[in-house]
């Protein structure tokens, strides 16, 4: 799982989810590095092959306030 942080491309960070617990939603809140980021979508990265692989979602983040 990729996550792109305010559509900076150097800011990707990546996660690895062996047992597919991990879930987002479109407008989910999580926290990253001690600050409130808002899930702004979530799309999963096409197989290029026919080769059966574990996917790869991007997960498009934005920075929020939270009170």
């Amino acid at each position: 799982m990729d996550h792109k942080f305010d559509n900076d491309l150097r800011s990707d960070e990546m996660d690895f989810d062996a047992h597919g617990s991990l879930t987002f939603t479109k407008g989910d809140i999580l926290s990253r590095h001690g600050t409130s980021w808002k899930i702004e979508s979530v799309e999963q990265e096409p197989s290029s092959d026919e080769i059966m692989r574990i996917p790869t979602y991007w997960v498009y983040l934005s920075r929020v306030v939270v009170n």
